[in-house]
């Protein structure tokens, strides 16, 4: 009843102030756009009834380093027309790229991104890849233009705190066909996610953000040795322990990483069902 209730309030929370507008699900590391096919599924039919022109799910490059991700769904928000405005569902590293888009979009608008970034690499060496990318990107603004088209964001399983094994795949004897600039950043995140993603930035948040993680343990998958994990990424890794205005965390129930992608334990009705308040939930929310 208590997550009942806390789903519910922040369902009304975020509808009470933004329209629905349209749906950006933004796939994880090694996925594609077809990884959201069941829950578009499910918001296109009663009670949901979203009109699939209004449903954007792009392939996007997903080897790629934290910096190019970011910058590439920001092209693609970009890339959209002028009028849309964003629900945005999140996966895996392709949650940790939009939180992260909006961080960047913030020191951009402060006009202090290259302190921000040289300070975080003054606290640990090990971001200096991602500060190299950030200080030298050439059109920065591109992050704010892509920040003003989300109303708000769902974060799924969200890799914050990047892979479970992303440093062993990355290490001294690097896993072939595993080891890419994405896992590279995974491995950062696991030391460095407290810094990048602190308190103070995501109190700056302007935009509704829920963190919708998982609470399953023993789930088929590279971390199948790890207990403490949903098969890809460490359950502790997928949460900031935070609350603020803007940011809050949902236990997403007992599913694994990629139930979504076949509705396995209902993980894609689940997650939309968080996500998505019909007038008549928000009635009884209220």
């Amino acid at each position: 009843m208590k997550r009942t209730a806390l789903v519910a309030f922040l369902l009304l929370t975020l509808f009470s102030f933004y329209g629905l507008g349209q749906v950006l699900f933004l796939h994880g590391w090694r996925g594609d756009g077809t990884n959201w096919n069941e829950c578009v599924h499910v918001i296109t039919a009663a009670p949901y009834n979203i009109d699939p022109d209004q449903i954007f799910s792009p392939s996007l490059p997903n080897s790629v380093s934290l910096v190019e991700w970011t910058a590439n769904v920001a092209k693609y928000i970009d890339s959209l027309p002028e009028d849309v405005r964003l629900t945005v569902i999140a996966h895996s590293f392709g949650g940790t790229s939009i939180l992260f888009l909006f961080i960047v979009a913030h020191h951009v608008e402060k006009g202090d991104l290259a302190q921000w970034a040289i300070d975080l690499g003054d606290q640990d060496a090990e971001l200096g890849s991602i500060i190299t990318a950030l200080v030298s990107f050439p059109d920065p603004d591109l992050f704010v233009r892509a920040a003003r088209r989300v109303n708000r964001v769902f974060l799924y399983h969200p890799a914050l705190g990047g892979g479970c094994l992303a440093c062993s795949a990355c290490g001294d004897v690097q896993v072939p066909l595993i080891c890419d600039d994405a896992v590279r950043d995974m491995c950062v995140l696991t030391t460095t996610k407290d810094m990048l993603f602190s308190a103070d930035e995501i109190e700056a948040l302007e935009v509704p953000v829920v963190d919708i993680y998982g609470t399953h343990t023993w789930c088929p998958g590279v971390c199948l040795p790890i207990s403490e994990s949903d098969g890809s990424v460490s359950l502790s890794g997928q949460r900031l322990f935070l609350t603020k205005e803007n940011y809050h965390e949902i236990d997403g129930g007992a599913v694994c990483h990629i139930d979504f992608i076949i509705n396995m334990r209902h993980a894609a009705e689940d997650l939309i069902k968080i996500a998505f308040s019909t007038k008549e939930r928000q009635a009884a929310a209220r």
